[in-house]
Parts: C-alpha cells; sequence; structure tokens
C-alpha cells in the first residue's frame, strides 16, 4: 500500500489513521495510527507528491497502535 500524503497538509496535534485495505489478498484490513510528528517524519516527499508505505508504517510499529490516542486524551485532560 502506499497513497498520496503532502508533508504540507499534515496538521499539528492531529492523530492520522492510515488504513491498508489490503484489497490484493482479500485480507482484513491493518490499521496504522501516527500521531502528527510521525506522520510527517514518515512520509517521504517529491516535487509533486508525498507517499508513505506500509513498509515505513510497519518498521516503525505503528499497526494497531490505537493506545495512542487514549495516551493523549490522559495528557490533554492533565493540562485542563
Amino acid at each position: 500500500m502506499a497513497g498520496p500524503m503532502m508533508k504540507t497538509n499534515i496538521k499539528k496535534d492531529c492523530f492520522y489513521i492510515f488504513v491498508n485495505l489490503n484489497s490484493d489478498t482479500m485480507g482484513m484490513p491493518e490499521f496504522y495510527i501516527c500521531t502528527s510528528k510521525e506522520a510527517y517524519k514518515y512520509t517521504g516527499q517529491y516535487s509533486t507528491r508525498g507517499i508513505v508505505t506500509v513498509g515505513t508504517m510497519k518498521k516503525n510499529n505503528c499497526l494497531d497502535k490505537w493506545e495512542k490516542l487514549s495516551m493523549q486524551s490522559k495528557k490533554i485532560k492533565k493540562v485542563k
């Protein structure tokens, strides 16, 4: 899986959930959860497009990391 993702479009303080539909094997979808900093770091930027690959997401341990969402929620509650 690879998809377009321009670094200039990545918003701060957001989460990005990339979905690999596995249409080639008809398997269950895979979900890769990234913070905005991670999404920016893992995006390869070219002159006309950006791209994020499954290999990059797997290598950086983003698969099914749903706990990132709850960890951020706890940080927000502490600040308030």
